[in-house]
């Protein structure tokens, strides 16, 4: 199956798609499971859940990206919020109390969203080793070879906050067609990612789109 495992909607606050939106488009494009992982929100997933139940043709994982005291951490397959500021430590501990998987989230973009910028090794269950929005940076690269090292599942996401850069990078595994059968896919390990960059005349635009919300 191919999945697009870090989808943001509207209930982000910073991306433009909603979630009826994503849903729809994710179908069109033939992915076969997405997450809708919002900004320390589950509200996203829970929509989508809620307003499509169970479909045939896309599995709907529920999903937040968690902002922990050092760096972004993606929870998968949670049915309860996971506090934003703790450390990484405890985010990926009350991950898998749920029964969910931790992913290491663009681990090398930045000091306040890189979790491996900040600290040197966390135990999560999978790394974010392609992610879309900066696939010409070092940040994949570094993800990549840490990965390898520590013999960590390696997972690709668009990180997408519109509709258009939905699917540009994603993660192909074997896996039954469930939420569960999905999260033992990935910690089998036996992913592959490919993709491209999301297309920087759309990046440029939700910049700019940004900087409007603020002054408005």
């Amino acid at each position: 199956m191919i999945i697009d495992p870090h989808i943001h909607s509207t209930y982000s606050g910073d991306a433009t798609a909603s979630v009826r939106d994503i849903v729809k488009h994710s179908r069109k494009i033939g992915l076969d499971a997405i997450a809708i992982a919002d900004h320390n929100s589950l509200k996203g997933s829970e929509a989508a859940l809620k307003e499509f139940g169970p479909l045939e043709d896309l599995v709907i994982i529920p999903a937040m990206e968690v902002s922990s005291s050092k760096g972004h951490i993606v929870a998968l397959g949670i049915s309860e919020e996971i506090p934003q500021g703790l450390s990484p430590e405890d985010t990926v501990e009350l991950i898998r109390i749920q029964g969910g998987i931790a992913i290491a989230a663009h681990p090398f973009v930045s000091y306040r969203e890189g979790l491996f910028t900040q600290v040197k090794f966390v135990d999560v269950d999978a790394m974010e080793t392609l992610n879309s929005r900066y696939i010409f940076g070092y940040s994949n690269w570094r993800a990549k070879n840490l990965a390898k090292e520590k013999n960590i599942p390696q997972i690709g996401a668009s990180d997408a906050h519109f509709l258009g850069a939905i699917g540009s990078c994603v993660t192909e595994l074997e896996a039954d067609f469930t939420v569960d059968g999905i999260i033992q896919g990935i910690l089998s390990g036996k992913t592959n990612v490919f993709g491209d960059r999301t297309p920087l005349p759309l990046i440029l635009k939700e910049v700019i789109n940004k900087k409007i919300r603020k002054i408005q």
